[in-house]
């Protein structure tokens, strides 16, 4: 069909040949997206796009939804509220200054320190945002509508539920703090939740080793290929921390005179600093590692390095345990950890403080103030010659 021509919904029924079809003159970009499918009984998906101009110049791409659900003059309605969106906000943004009109972008910026997040969830908020909804982030928070929000989820809604309900969630959270802020009347992911299928699927439990089965895993591990991400493992083991936390672990946070290896708070889960007590076992996995680091003539403050000198990357464990067959997550460590303190008679606060859970009971939080170290010191130990064998 000609471009120059409008769409007709007998068209956009019958047409079975994969292409971009636009709308004619006068569409607000709207196009008609045919695609190949050896799923769909007929052969091929199709769904709405809007190409429009943004405030930059540059053509923006937003989809508006599948077709039969959205029928043709649903996304023509749609394409024109997107073209006179993506209009008001490039008028709006020569007008005035992002102070005065924030973008998306400009939104994520206030919300931040606001949320008082750490360095590791702002990454992630703005990794999540950029790539799932970078084209949004541009806009004036009131120009956005449903209809863009609905664009940019529905690629992943069901493909990737668990994205798609974060990536929704923060969406809401910038939106909440635009209309908190009076620069929009409502929050237009309240109408996509309720237009959106429910994608919830049940939580699954972290795999986790039998605590009777660690002691032959860590001696499976020795023979694997990159040694110091053997010495990671058994670190995570003895110490019960987070990847996270011990990957990053480093000389100067470790005091060998009282035998405490003091995490910093921005490496908490909680932002708060934590002081784990290091057993013997613990203490020799540190020495194996500074051997190690030695005969690899690699320099640097942190423990457990890379051979540049940065500290190994989260996955590493993951993958050792792949090649090797130990069914257990790096999370399910802890799980084995707290499964042994707990039946060799641990009481289940000094547990909780030793993996850093958080008490969610505000009162009881209150009244346990101290972090047993020496409880938690004699556990770690026993912990930890338990492993020795």
């Amino acid at each position: 069909m000609p471009n120059h021509l409008p769409l007709t919904a007998h068209f956009v029924k019958s047409c079975a040949t994969p292409g971009r079809y636009g709308d004619g003159r006068g569409s607000k970009g709207l196009r008609l997206v045919v695609s190949a499918s050896n799923v769909a009984p007929s052969g091929v998906t199709k769904s709405w796009v809007a190409e429009v101009r943004g405030a930059d110049g540059r053509r923006v791409a937003r989809g508006l939804g599948s077709y039969p659900a959205v029928s043709l003059s649903g996304a023509r309605k749609l394409a024109a509220e997107n073209y006179v969106a993506i209009k008001s906000a490039a008028t709006v943004s020569r007008a005035r200054s992002n102070a005065a009109v924030p973008t998306l972008e400009r939104a994520l910026d206030a919300v931040i320190p606001l949320r008082k997040m750490k360095t590791e969830t702002v990454r992630d908020w703005q990794s999540s945002l950029e790539r799932h909804a970078g084209t949004l982030m541009g806009l004036d928070v009131g120009v956005i509508t449903s209809a863009h929000i609905m664009g940019v989820l529905e690629p992943i809604w069901q493909t990737k539920p668990a994205l798609g309900r974060k990536v929704l969630q923060r969406l809401a959270v910038l939106m909440d703090w635009a209309k908190a802020n009076n620069l929009r009347a409502d929050n237009p992911c309240d109408a996509v939740r309720a237009a959106l299928p429910k994608n919830d699927h049940q939580a699954s439990h972290h795999r986790a080793l039998a605590w009777v089965e660690m002691p032959a895993a860590l001696r499976l591990a020795q023979a694997y290929r990159r040694p110091m991400a053997v010495r990671l493992f058994e670190f995570v083991v003895a110490t019960a921390v987070r990847i996270s936390e011990a990957r990053a672990v480093t000389w100067p946070e470790i005091d060998f005179d009282t035998q405490v290896w003091t995490v910093p708070g921005e490496r908490m889960k909680a932002g708060r600093e934590h002081r784990v007590p290091l057993s013997s076992y613990a203490l020799r996995v540190l020495e194996r590692a500074r051997r190690l680091a030695r005969s690899e003539n690699i320099t640097s403050d942190y423990v457990f390095p890379t051979g540049s000198g940065t500290p190994l990357h989260r996955n590493v464990p993951i993958k050792m345990f792949d090649e090797l067959g130990i069914d257990t997550t790096t999370h399910g460590l802890r799980s084995t950890f707290s499964d042994w303190a707990i039946e060799a008679g641990y009481d289940s606060m000094t547990v909780h403080r030793a993996t850093a859970h958080e008490d969610r009971n505000a009162v009881r939080a209150a009244y346990q103030r101290t972090d047993r170290l020496e409880e938690r010191r004699a556990m770690m130990q026993a912990w930890g010659e338990f492993l020795a064998g």
